[in-house]
């Protein structure tokens, strides 16, 4: 990137992927190979020790990363690495 340009949308998603990913291994303790096959669309069915324990986990991790809150009724929700970016994106910047 250029300096003085402004980050184009594809590059903030990526980051807020990554930064999604980086919750995931340090809540979920994956490791470099597990994180890297998770992509957007990536459910508990296809991630180790995204249980129930594991979910909430992940739920106190990003919301210590992101600086948030998940209202309760919202949390059984977040079953999607795209449905964790889509209620981050809702968020106030």
């Amino acid at each position: 990137m250029l300096v003085g340009t402004a980050p184009d949308a594809d590059s903030i998603e990526d980051h807020v992927i990554e930064r999604i990913r980086a919750c995931m291994q340090s809540a979920l303790k994956l490791t470099d190979a597990e994180v890297a096959a998770i992509g957007p669309d990536a459910t508990p069915l296809e991630v180790r020790s995204w249980n129930s324990l594991g979910h909430v986990h992940l739920i106190i991790e990003l919301e210590r990363t992101f600086d948030v809150t998940f209202e309760a009724d919202e949390i059984a929700g977040l079953a999607s690495v795209s449905a964790i970016r889509s209620a981050l994106d809702r968020r106030p910047a």
